[in-house]
């Protein structure tokens, strides 16, 4: 016996008839936008909404739809309320129709949305990374890390493309006094949802290289609030707040503070806000060595001043004592050279007393003296005569006597 039975189409039209007279108005939902994307040639908006646990798993999901007529009237008043764009990763309360379509199965159509409950949602998750990051006791560690007195040396977090980059440089460049500066780009996508992981990822590499820089400085033009929520992330903010070198941050946008800035060293609003910091940094230093080389040549000049006294005391004093020890010197030398005269004296009338015995006895041996006295040299073959023997017979003899000489033959 045949079974009755019903078609697939019979029974999702069944199902589909439940539905609509079960959920024939609109609700509002709470979920969390998992995918989102635009059909710009019809002008719908498609999104999957999704419901997550504490652990963050799907619990709940559900296929969306905004349709033309009300997309063109919804998007621009969500934007103009939230100051972002829808977008996967948002949390939403949305007003949705429940339909069913025995093709395409169960689906929500969005006829309207409240910007406020997204506002809040962000505002609570800022606050919870706020708490967890005061609550892991890193909060200002970066805030502790000592400021150089001369930034010189910067590493610069930003998209190389980015205007604010640019006018950071030129600032710094083009400063009045001159100064100095050195700067290297590490380049990082600065909006999206790849913007926290790329900054992240361009921290890492300056810390690979921290002894070359001063500072970091992570600066972005300004933009809307939906292209900063990356610097709201509590990953970001904790290597921020880990980071061994000063964190300044110019992220450019004034009515709202991201945690980022919140956890940084130093907190400008924007590019060339950092750039007048680090200026003004160097002018105050500047200052500084200024005044303190003032103080050190009026210090300098009291020293002198002092030593001029002291030596001219000195000196009054050298001349006094040096006149006396002078005249002192010149007394022992007058005494000296007195002894020393009388000595000299006294050894000369000694040595002349000497020389006249010396004459007298050698006036008394002189061979004239002696001729005088008698007495006679002879002299044969130019030899003095002792000997009898040195006179053979028939020499001649020259005898000397003390009034002439005399010649004999010897026969």
């Amino acid at each position: 016996m045949q079974k009755e039975f019903i078609t697939l189409k019979e029974l999702l039209l069944k199902v589909k008839n439940v539905i609509s007279s079960t959920f024939d108005t609109s609700y509002w939902i709470s979920a969390d936008i998992s995918d989102f994307h635009e059909d710009p040639s019809r002008g719908h908006c498609y999104l999957e909404l999704v419901e997550k646990n504490d652990n963050k798993l799907i619990e709940a999901k559900i296929r969306a739809s905004i349709w033309a007529n009300t997309y063109r009237y919804l998007k621009p008043y969500f934007e103009q309320q939230t100051g972002q764009a829808l977008r996967a990763g948002m949390k939403v309360l949305v007003e949705v129709v429940v339909t069913f379509h025995e093709q395409y199965g169960m689906s929500c159509v969005i006829q309207n949305i409240d910007p406020t409950f997204t506002i809040g949602d962000i505002a609570r998750k800022k606050q919870e990374t706020i708490l967890q990051l005061k609550e892991d006791g890193v909060w200002d560690m970066n805030k502790q890390v000592e400021m150089p007195a001369l930034i010189k040396r910067i590493a610069v977090i930003s998209s190389a493309s980015a205007a604010g980059y640019g006018d950071f440089c030129h600032q710094l460049q083009m400063n009045e006094k001159g100064f100095q500066f050195s700067f290297r780009l590490f380049p990082a996508t600065m909006q999206g949802e790849q913007a926290a992981q790329s900054v992240i990822e361009a921290l890492d590499q300056v810390f690979e290289q921290k002894d070359k820089f001063d500072v970091v400085v992570i600066i972005r033009g300004g933009g809307a609030t939906t292209d900063l929520l990356a610097f709201d992330e509590y990953d970001l903010a904790y290597v921020i707040t880990q980071f061994p070198l000063p964190v300044i941050t110019g992220i450019g946008h004034e009515r709202d503070e991201s945690v980022a800035d919140m956890v940084a060293h130093t907190r400008c609003k924007t590019p060339t806000a950092v750039a007048a910091f680090i200026y003004e940094k160097m002018l105050l230093e500047e200052s500084s060595l200024l005044e303190l080389e003032e103080g050190i040549k009026a210090e300098i000049y009291n020293l002198l001043e002092k030593e001029n006294l002291r030596l001219n005391d000195l000196s009054s004093c050298v001349v006094r004592d040096c006149s006396h020890w002078i005249l002192l010197e010149e007394q022992a030398i007058g005494l000296i050279t007195n002894q020393l005269k009388n000595a000299f004296q006294n050894s000369l009338n000694q040595q002349m007393h000497r020389v006249e015995l010396m004459e007298n006895t050698l006036l008394h041996v002189s061979p004239e003296t002696i001729l005088r006295r008698g007495y006679s040299i002879s002299v044969a073959n130019g030899k003095v005569v002792r000997s009898i023997s040195q006179l053979p017979k028939g020499s001649v003899m020259r005898t000397i006597l003390s009034d002439g000489e005399v010649e004999s033959v010897i026969k």
